[in-house]
């Protein structure tokens, strides 16, 4: 018989006898980054603009037009969005489309963003917003392609569940979506001017949002654009917040460092024609996540298939 002491299952649980979350009657605004979307911006800006009008609230859409050299600015201004110009960069389209919005709540759609789902992609994510069931929200996409997904198993998951493990449930399985919502007052004052800003404000709802949710989506799809430095200026990302939180020092920073090269090198071995991408997927997960276990030293032995 254990003599672990008893926990009560209800532990500062405060059992609700009715519904205590409020519908709010926020204003909305859609903020669209694009850069060169002369393609696609005109369906979106559309289909934004149908889910303000599926969820009968008041807002407003905006295209944050990115160091555009095409046509992008001026058919979403024909499309009935409101666009503003914004040096090249995503971070620099979001920071200038929040400056340009006063909505209570601000979603992001990508300008390239093809969402295939009955209801318009906005309205799947402002919905708990205004509900009263979030108060931020990423979408959790569609499996589907296997780049993307390697950023997950590969790189997220086993870093973000040793430096922050709090935040993986929270996320769903694509927290490198750029589709998001959330209450303006949770939106980073400053974030950096490139393709990192995802994470960064990923990692600011993770500090300060009280219920940040994924939110399930339909089929999409949207132009595959290699950025092959990008996780590691992501991983610097992750290391220079959880030694602000004080769960790492410099030695745990370095481990993590030369993990990155042995992950990375483990991703780059998938082969499109001969590996199955869900098994690639799983087999890849176990290595990683036996790869920092080892760098960090919880294991003696070099796990195999590593090199």
């Amino acid at each position: 018989m254990s003599d672990r002491p008893e926990i009560n299952p209800a532990l500062g649980l405060d059992l609700a006898r009715e519904r205590t979350l409020k519908r709010s009657n926020a204003t909305i605004s859609i903020v669209i980054p694009a850069h060169n979307e002369e393609a696609t911006i005109v369906e979106v800006v559309t289909e934004a603009r149908r889910g303000l009008d599926l969820l009968g609230v008041q807002g407003d859409v905006l295209v944050s037009a990115s160091g555009c050299t095409d046509q992008t600015a001026e058919k979403a201004l024909r499309a009935g969005a409101r666009v503003v110009e914004a040096p090249i960069g995503k971070g620099e389209a979001i920071t200038a489309g929040l400056a340009a919005t006063d909505g209570e709540i601000v979603c992001l759609i990508d300008g390239d963003m093809r969402y295939y789902g009955e209801r318009p992609l906005s309205t799947i994510l402002i919905e708990p917003l205004i509900s009263g069931i979030a108060d931020a929200c990423v979408t959790d996409l569609y499996w589907r392609p296997i780049y993307p997904q390697m950023w997950l198993s590969g790189f997220f998951a086993p870093v973000a569940g040793y430096l922050f493990p709090e935040l993986l449930p929270k996320v769903g399985s694509t927290p490198w979506s750029g589709q998001r919502a959330a209450f303006r007052n949770l939106w980073p004052a400053a974030v950096s001017p490139g393709f990192t800003v995802d994470l960064e404000i990923l990692m600011h709802w993770n500090r300060h949002a009280v219920r940040l949710r994924p939110v399930l989506a339909d089929d999409w799809t949207n132009p595959q654009r290699p950025k092959p430095d990008l996780m590691a200026r992501e991983l610097e990302v992750l290391i220079r917040e959880a030694t602000a939180d004080g769960r790492i020092g410099q030695l745990d920073a370095s481990a993590l460092r030369r993990w990155y090269e042995i992950a990375h090198r483990l991703m780059a071995k998938y082969q499109p024609n001969n590996d199955d991408p869900q098994e690639f997927e799983r087999d890849l997960l176990r290595k990683t996540t036996q790869a920092l276990h080892f760098s960090l030293g919880w294991r003696g032995d070099s796990p195999e298939g590593l090199n």
